[in-house]
């Protein structure tokens, strides 16, 4: 009984001193060496009290370990929820391991749970060194369990605190749902993404067959096929009774034969070319 007091109130001056050092960083080692010694001397009164009342000389009962646990996580529940987002930067800036290990946990959670309610009930262990709570919080629910975990370390003299949210059942399932829902859209618009791409690649081949096409030389143009000479028109001297006379008088002199089995029935034009081949 008398070391598990001891424990409990070490464990407030530690705290107290640590997570003040990092705002009030002038008065540091100060305010930890006087924490400190009253806590022991806090100890060494309680375990006296605690003596005397087994002995019958206290008339009152003196509170338990779990009762004096759960006031001391509500005070430093109470302590950290007012802090500012500038303090929680300074806590963890600092350069004690308490100051930054208790910052750092509660600036992960803090937009999650809001500000401090009450500890519902709060157990401490044999040793006297962790305090484990369940604590209500502003922003979440009645089903919602938030527990917190006060570990103090009496040989480094250090301390931290660490949340544990527990959501029911149909919050997880919730959600498990929108995750899925938001990987899905990512997955789709992804795909939707690299099928616009895949159709412009025709960019690059069109590009490059623009550029060929404007460094090769432009073909000469092929000559136009020289135009026919025009055919002469025959003249039909069928008409003409002197020359047809004289024709046939020389195809009857060539024949050795009279005219009267001629009948000229057309005269045509010899060509020249051809009649100087001949």
């Amino acid at each position: 009984m008398k070391r598990r007091l001891s424990a409990v109130l070490l464990a407030v001056g530690l705290t107290v001193s640590a997570l003040s050092m990092g705002v009030y960083a002038e008065e540091t080692e100060t305010a930890a060496t006087e924490q400190v010694t009253e806590a022991e001397t806090a100890a060494t009164e309680a375990g006296t009290e605690a003596a005397q009342s087994e002995q019958g000389t206290q008339t009152e009962a003196p509170a338990t370990p779990e009762d004096m646990a759960k006031g001391l996580l509500e005070s430093q529940l109470a302590q950290i929820s007012s802090w500012t987002d500038n303090e929680i930067e300074q806590l963890i800036e600092s350069d004690d391991i308490t100051s930054q290990a208790v910052a750092g946990n509660w600036k992960s959670v803090k937009e999650e749970l809001g500000a401090f309610v009450e500890v519902t009930d709060a157990t401490l262990n044999a040793e006297g060194t962790e305090i484990t709570g369940h604590v209500k919080y502003e922003k979440v629910d009645d089903n919602t369990t938030v527990t917190v975990k006060y570990t103090v370390n009496p040989e480094q003299q250090t301390a931290t605190m660490n949340w544990d949210i527990e959501y029911p059942m149909a919050v997880k399932m919730q959600q498990a749902g929108l995750n899925t829902v938001m990987g899905l859209g990512i997955v789709f618009l992804t795909l939707l993404f690299l099928s616009w791409l895949i159709g412009q690649l025709h960019i690059i081949p069109d590009m490059i067959e623009k550029r060929t096409k404007k460094s090769e030389p432009t073909p000469a143009a092929a000559p136009a096929p020289a135009a026919p000479a025009p055919v002469a028109e025959e003249e039909d001297l069928t008409d003409d009774l002197e020359l047809v006379a004289v024709i046939t008088a020389a195809i009857a002199a060539s024949e050795q034969t009279s005219t009267d089995g001629f009948v000229v029935r057309s005269i045509k034009k010899a060509n020249k070319r051809n009649w100087h081949r001949a």
